[in-house]
């Protein structure tokens, strides 16, 4: 199977500002077959607004030990600009419609 590669900057721009980050936290299934969150935490989530792409929103999955905020105990910074270390954009179809998903290995502040 042949795998696309979709250049990132192409495809979110060079300017990340970070808006919100959540914590995810690892789904079991019980005995009944349902879905319940456990205390672990299974990842972090990152929502940025892709200033030169008519400011749309986009939510990249992270698998770092910790989150680069605490918004439990206060809010993103303003004017907070990321960028993301290996972030790898994946095609995926949903209802007829094709959608992306984005994981990278790490998000780092850009300095002015």
């Amino acid at each position: 199977m042949i795998k696309p590669i979709i250049d990132s900057v192409a495809t979110f721009g060079e300017t990340l500002l970070l808006v919100d980050v959540n914590t995810v936290y690892e789904r079991v299934k019980n005995s009944e077959g349902n879905f319940e969150k456990t205390d672990k935490i299974s990842h972090y989530s990152y929502t940025v607004v892709c200033l030169e792409k008519k400011f749309e929103k986009v939510t990249i999955k992270i698998d770092e030990p910790r989150a680069l905020f605490n918004t439990e105990k206060s809010e993103v910074p303003e004017n907070t600009y990321v960028e993301f270390e290996n972030l790898v954009i994946t095609p995926y179809v949903s209802n007829g419609w094709i959608q992306l998903s984005a994981k990278a290995d790490k998000c780092v502040l850009v300095e002015d």
